[in-house]
């Protein structure tokens, strides 16, 4: 596919997105009295997590053990456990070996897509049982704060006089940062020199000090650096701008000729086998969850968004998701 002249095409529109009006449909359904209430589990209830304490997966889950215990939503102690390794396969392993299991559900992020695409493995989506995805993040791109360039267009103009200069920070071969990048060099037409690091961590760290000239960033974690003056914020990758005073002035990369729109997406999944009863039970949680003032507060200040796609919904959803991650690798060579 020469997706250069076809960004505005398919795949970048259909990336990542659900219409308002196909959101709002899955957000009624279930949303009645008498919704299934489910079985809970007994016990101890863990949510495993493919990334290390702090990064963006593994505080998304927390704030959501923390209120669904506050807010007794689910009663059973709720502990999220990191288990690292392999680009999220170690976790994910983890649930698909626990066949059945009432008591273990697994954080659903990219990786869970993407990993296998990059790697030749079996995928792993299909295997678990679905949930609920119920968030979902845009992202920015920034610069050093010194750059000469002012504007998306002047970055890549840049780019333009001498390929491969421009450096991008990210995490490993087929991560978000890697996808982005990609989607930039198609849309643009130039060619970036891709530094991949062991996560977004180490990324972000080589970013600051000054090693590299470009990096993708949430809203949450771009804002302590815009305050700082650390980095420049150049373009969000959505289809309109965000609202809030600290990022209502970044513009759209679609405003300044590049119709580029990608973002990331979370939510849950159980173990093969998965009892019905408890994906009621949890399909309930996370619906009553997303009503709580506490989780609005959580998805403002992060600057997140969460329509629910209940589990009715969840698994076409995902394999939508991965047939989109699927056709973006194909095309930037990363699909085993």
């Amino acid at each position: 596919m020469n997706m250069t002249g076809k960004v505005k095409s398919s795949l970048t529109r259909r990336l990542m997105l659900f219409s308002l009006s196909s959101v709002s449909a899955l957000l009624m359904l279930g949303a009645g009295e008498g919704y299934a209430q489910g079985k809970a589990p007994q016990g101890p209830i863990e949510i495993t997590s493919g990334t290390s304490p702090g990064g963006t997966p593994d505080v998304l889950m927390r704030r959501v053990a923390k209120i669904l215990n506050e807010e007794k939503i689910i009663t059973n102690p709720i502990v999220v456990q990191n288990r690292t390794g392999g680009s999220w396969m170690v976790a994910a392993n983890w649930v698909l070996n626990k066949k059945g299991d009432e008591n273990t559900v697994l954080t659903i992020a990219q990786p869970i897509l993407t990993t296998p695409i990059t790697t030749g493995q079996p995928t792993v989506y299909d295997k678990l049982t679905p949930i609920s995805m119920f968030i979902q993040g845009d992202l920015l791109i920034a610069v050093q704060p010194n750059s000469p360039a002012k504007t998306f267009k002047e970055f890549v103009d840049l780019a333009k006089q001498r390929e491969r200069s421009i450096k991008v920070a990210g995490a490993q071969a087929g991560s978000t940062d890697h996808m982005v990048t990609g989607l930039v060099e198609k849309a643009s037409g130039a060619k970036l020199n891709y530094v991949p690091f062991d996560g977004g961590g180490a990324a972000a760290t080589a970013f600051l000090g000054g090693n590299v000239d470009m990096i993708v960033l949430p809203p949450s974690e771009a804002l302590p650096h815009v305050k700082n003056n650390k980095i420049k914020l150049l373009a969000i990758l959505s289809e309109s701008r965000r609202t809030e005073p600290e990022f209502k002035d970044v513009p759209t990369a679609k405003e300044q000729g590049f119709d580029i729109v990608w973002g990331q997406s979370w939510g849950l999944a159980g173990p093969p086998g998965m009892d019905p009863e408890l994906v009621k039970f949890w399909d309930n949680a996370i619906q009553k969850l997303a009503a709580t003032d506490a989780w609005k507060a959580t998805v403002k200040e992060m600057f997140l968004r969460s329509q629910v796609v209940n589990a009715s919904q969840a698994k076409e959803h995902m394999a939508q998701l991965h047939d989109q991650h699927l056709a973006l690798l194909r095309d930037l060579g990363l699909a085993k």
